[in-house]
């Protein structure tokens, strides 16, 4: 059942996250919540959260169903916190490809705490959910994602 235009469709909550591909449909019940529990201190993103959430984000990924799917390298998703990211970081583009998102991530870590205090305080998994969307660009091989 291969389809070689594969669309991964995905959404992360805070409680769960769930994918989308073909007839396929993956739920997993450790969201972004789970990961900012594991890697945030005090309220601070800093260098070692992210360390942390990467590796978290990176044990999640790969102990799941999710890196045995063939994804054509597109992903869609209509997660407001993407639109938001796009807003913060990519002048509110629908598709961002993985060089865009590169340079979007590498920016944000030259600048956390520019980027951490245009959030309010409880909306810090925004970028939870940014260094989520990193590891499934380069785990799942994916080129882009569109913004619905």
């Amino acid at each position: 059942m291969d389809h070689p235009n594969s669309i991964l469709k995905f959404s992360l909550g805070l409680n769960g996250l769930s994918f989308d591909l073909d007839n396929q449909h993956i739920q997993l019940e450790q969201g972004l919540g789970f990961v900012d529990s594991k890697s945030i201190r005090h309220g601070v993103i800093d260098e070692l959260a992210i360390e942390k959430m990467i590796y978290f984000i990176e044990e999640i990924i790969e102990s799941q169903p999710l890196r045995n799917l063939k994804i054509s390298g597109v992903a869609i998703t209509s997660d407001a916190v993407m639109t938001q990211l796009s807003e913060l970081f990519f002048s509110a583009k629908k598709q961002i490809s993985r060089i865009e998102l590169e340079h979007g991530f590498n920016d944000f870590i030259e600048r956390l705490s520019h980027y951490t205090s245009q959030v309010a305080p409880d909306q810090l998994y925004v970028f939870t959910y940014f260094v989520f969307v990193r590891e499934m660009m380069h785990h799942l091989r994916i080129e882009e994602i569109h913004v619905m």
